[in-house]
């Protein structure tokens, strides 16, 4: 076992890597009532295509959604129903390269540590409960192409990539979730749920010796599993943009736009890391709240308070995406695009601006590191991509002025840059005449 004590910020973490591959950290949070665990395997919904000891697979886009959904679901009941007994709250998520299962308690710590890796490490699939599931997700996917402000995403991040699954509706279509079978579901649970796959997160106050030693002993009654070895096959994806521009018409009575910038993504973890905090202190600075240029754009009536920004990093893309309310979305791209050129052409970006923003951000980051849940949510994502939530304070300290010119000028590309635009169905014939 080995213990990480991060002094600066007064935090503990266990890490042992179980017989089979299973990596398990514990950050032990004394005085804490509560409990969280989170148990992630690296599989998302981008993962449609691989190969397996040398044997190439495709399975049906929404699969690893699907599959989140089914394995709360046992022979002997809801899942869902065993945690509420046992007085734990439990949920899932599935992203685009990983999936999580987690739950949060006060009470009967290792009962509903055992229900969780039972959960997860036993499937349980019938041609009947996977029909019945697609009827279900099928339903959810129309709710999901009914709501205006998923559609406006999902429409723009299409016109953004040609070929990478991002994509793909994380729940895939009607079509793709029709064709999964038990087999798929099969397939994929013994690929991408090995326990070398997969990662155990817990947060709260532990007898850290009995806790490890519970898990290994769990584990080890899983007896021997075969290691395989699996080989993502993503599509190449250019920087290029799919298509520059789209009109969407729902029944809505307001129009909106969203703006999209892509990038190139970048292979290296802490570079990932790197730009993606000197894009959020460099759009903040640009586009935040107590920006003269945001004041400007409200004054003026090119954007209303639903507006709103984020960069976006992950390990096979980035992009930018803005969004506002609009009767002129046009003249809102126009001014964004205005604001971009304005700001090269000036010192706009300064170390008194930079200082307030990372006293802000390292303020918030050491309030939240008060909640388990923040932690083991936050501690997952970082390690899964390939950094460590605890020394993100020192990453934050060396960004500098320049790294968020560099970032910035390069990010906010207009060649790179889509729009897509939501419309109401009454203006269809207006614009197209």
């Amino acid at each position: 076992m080995k213990h990480i004590e991060y002094k600066e910020i007064d935090e503990f973490v266990y890490h042992d890597t179980m017989d089979n591959g299973l990596e398990v950290y514990l950050i032990q949070k004394a005085g804490y009532n509560k409990k969280f665990v989170t148990y992630t395997t690296k599989y998302g919904s981008m993962d449609n295509r691989f190969e397996v000891d040398g044997e190439e697979y495709s399975v049906p886009d929404g699969i690893a959604h699907f599959l989140e959904h089914k394995m709360f679901e046992k022979e002997d009941g809801d899942v869902f129903d065993s945690f509420a007994k046992g007085g734990a709250n439990a949920n899932a998520f599935t992203s685009y390269d990983r999936t999580s299962y987690l739950f949060s308690t006060t009470d009967d710590f290792y009962k509903n540590l055992t229900l969780l890796m039972d959960m997860v490490e036993k499937p349980y699939f019938t041609e009947e409960t996977v029909e019945r599931e697609i009827g279900i997700i099928n339903e959810e996917i129309k709710m999901y192409q009914d709501n205006p402000g998923y559609r406006l995403y999902f429409d723009t991040i299409s016109q953004m990539y040609s070929d990478l699954p991002v994509k793909i509706d994380i729940a895939g279509t009607e079509a793709s979730i029709s064709e999964i079978t038990k087999d798929h579901l099969y397939l994929c649970h013994d690929v991408f749920y090995h326990p070398s796959n997969m990662v155990m997160i817990m947060a709260g106050d532990f007898d850290v010796d009995e806790t490890f030693a519970f898990i290994r002993e769990h584990q080890e009654k899983r007896g021997a599993i075969k290691p395989i070895e699996v080989n993502r096959l993503l599509p190449e994806e250019t920087r290029d943009v799919a298509k520059s521009r789209h009109d969407l018409y729902m029944d809505v009575e307001e129009t909106k736009v969203m703006l999209g910038f892509k990038n190139e993504k970048i292979e290296s973890a802490s570079e990932r890391l790197t730009r993606d905090i000197a894009m959020m202190f460099g759009l903040d600075m640009i586009f935040g709240e107590q920006s003269e240029y945001y004041y400007q754009l409200l004054e003026d009536g090119i954007i209303d308070d639903s507006f709103n920004f984020a960069h976006n990093e992950e390990k096979d893309f980035a992009h930018v995406l803005m969004t506002t309310q609009t009767d002129d979305p046009e003249r809102f791209t126009a001014s964004i695009l205005d604001i971009i050129e304005d700001i090269k052409d000036q010192d706009f970006f300064t170390e008194e601006k930079l200082s307030n923003q990372k006293r802000e951000v390292l303020g918030d980051y050491l309030s939240s590191l008060n909640s388990p849940e923040y932690i083991a949510n936050q501690y997952t994502k970082y390690l899964l991509d390939g950094y460590d939530l605890y020394k993100l304070p020192d990453l934050i300290e060396e960004i500098t002025v320049e790294d968020i010119k560099k970032y910035i000028f390069d990010s906010l590309d207009r060649d790179y840059l889509v729009e897509c635009v939501l419309r109401p169905e009454s203006q269809r014939e207006a614009v197209h005449g």
